[in-house]
């Protein structure tokens, strides 16, 4: 490891089956108790390690994923055998590449080919997320989970961080979703004299409604549940990812957002007579969510979160973190937790006010000086490209651009860390779709002196026009002064 970049001819000439084969053998076998006590799993364990995440040896992104639910047979919580500890705990390719290969494969099967691929992710992420969390608690695989966060900040770390968030926003708003249609069904069925003057028909169509959304309401739950988890306990020891230019914004717009479906004006419309039946534990995802928050306000050295948090024009609310405050107390929350909340909180709400303040200062900007594709992220919209699902952002508004960049096919200038944002999901360019890196980006050096320059001088005509007050009033104050001596 690693493995070289060119597959040997006679790996690749090797029918796909053998794998495959292999692989529902090692599951099955895994499922019988006992049926593989005194086997050797070591050569297996290897070869997993070193395939899972290697697209260029195994192009099947579904057979890589099935090499994951065997390791999540062996998992020791579930196999309960301590070779199968052994197996993940001491042994050395394990303990150097496999949280960097579940990364990697958690990024990679975003995009499987098949038409199904943005629903089969959840359930391939779902077997990731769980060795994962098992991972975490071990000391050294934490270690490397670490070590991986630091080495590839800009790279697999922070792709990965953008999908699960990705899917976070989209579990959880589409459960919720759910949560409403189905008390909708729940009202028409309670209504006896109603319900029983439809057509037969119509009732049994209405009743499978109900038992799907049931369903549907349940899985995405549990799946949000497990996202919504590991940020809050990859956050208490990893912060920098979160913050960067292009993430800061995204993590406060999504966890605003979340504040706002708990503890907002609807969360009475989200009561259910049985919230445990469908997975959905809104006290349990308040706490994780404000854990988030206070993580990443414990790891902001240069004080950026809150003026992020402040920025979301469709979600935050400063009344929010009150109220989130108050529920906190309720259900026995740590006091200190609750207090760096609410500090976080009033960070916020300055920052909020800083900006107004610099926006009217800057008064009147420039259209060349803002950037045409800035916005927050949408977390209900859903659209369609090249046959394939996918959470985008809504143009809601035009900010100053920071650090302006040249797109080199389009030739349209946008904020760097906006575009960079935007990669993290699409390798293409927003406005003709034609193929983009991060490397690819030109920056306009001349844009980037002008807006500097027209920040500069509208600071001065700031405080030229403060002295100017300032002076009036003291000449105000003299005249008044020597009339009354007069």
């Amino acid at each position: 490891m690693p493995l070289p970049p060119t597959c040997p001819m006679e790996f690749a000439s090797l029918p796909e089956h053998f794998v495959d084969d292999a692989m529902e053998l090692l599951i099955f076998a895994s499922r019988i108790p006992k049926a593989l006590d005194g086997v050797l799993l070591d050569d297996f364990m290897n070869f997993i390690i070193m395939f899972m995440a290697s697209p260029t040896y195994i192009r099947n992104p579904y057979l890589r994923a099935k090499m994951v639910e065997v390791l999540n047979c062996w998992m020791p919580r579930r196999s309960g055998s301590s070779p199968a500890t052994t197996l993940f705990e001491g042994h050395q390719l394990s303990l150097e590449y496999l949280v960097r290969n579940l990364l990697k494969l958690y990024v990679d099967i975003e995009f499987t080919g098949s038409h199904t691929q943005f629903y089969d992710k959840f359930n391939i992420r779902h077997n990731i997320a769980e060795l994962l969390e098992y991972l975490w608690e071990v000391p050294s695989h934490r270690n490397s989970w670490r070590q991986i966060a630091k080495e590839e900040e800009k790279g697999v770390y922070l792709n990965f961080l953008n999908f699960l968030i990705n899917d976070s926003i989209f579990l959880l708003d589409e459960s919720l979703n759910k949560i409403l249609e189905l008390k909708e069904l729940e009202a028409e069925m309670s209504n006896t004299t109603e319900w029983e003057r439809r057509p037969a028909q119509e009732r049994q169509e209405r009743t499978r409604l109900f038992h799907s959304q049931e369903n549907i309401i349940r899985i995405d739950m549990k799946l949000a549940n497990e996202d919504v988890s590991m940020l809050a306990f990859t956050s208490e020891q990893i912060t920098a990812p979160f913050l960067l230019p292009e993430m800061v914004e995204r993590v406060a717009s999504m966890l605003n957002y979340f504040l706002f479906q708990l503890v907002g004006p609807q969360r009475k419309s989200l009561t259910l007579k049985d919230p445990e039946k469908y997975e959905f534990r809104p006290k349990q995802l308040l706490k994780q969510i404000v854990h988030v928050y206070v993580h990443l306000a414990r790891g902001d050295t240069e004080n950026i979160f809150p003026a992020a948090i402040s920025k979301d024009g469709r979600s935050y609310n400063e009344q929010l973190f009150n109220a989130a405050a108050n529920v906190l107390r309720r259900i026995g929350e740590d006091g200190r937790v609750i207090q760096e909340f609410i500090e976080l909180g009033v960070k916020a709400k300055v920052a909020a006010s800083e900006a107004m303040d610099t926006e009217a200062a800057l008064g009147e900007i420039p259209d060349e000086f803002l950037d045409p594709i800035q916005g927050t992220v949408n977390q209900g919209c859903i659209t369609q490209h090249d046959n394939v699902l996918c959470i985008y952002f809504c143009i809601l508004q035009y900010t100053l651009m920071k650090d302006p960049v040249i797109l080199p096919s389009s030739r349209i200038t946008v904020d760097r860390p906006v575009i960079q944002r935007h990669l993290l999901s699409d390798n293409s360019d927003p406005f003709n779709r034609s193929h983009l890196t991060a490397d690819m980006l030109i920056p306009n050096v001349e844009l980037k002196a002008r807006i500097e320059e027209f920040i500069r001088s509208q600071e001065l005509k700031r405080h030229g026009d403060d002295f100017s007050m300032q002076s009036s009033k003291a000449a105000i104050q003299r005249t008044t002064g020597d009339m009354l001596i007069d």
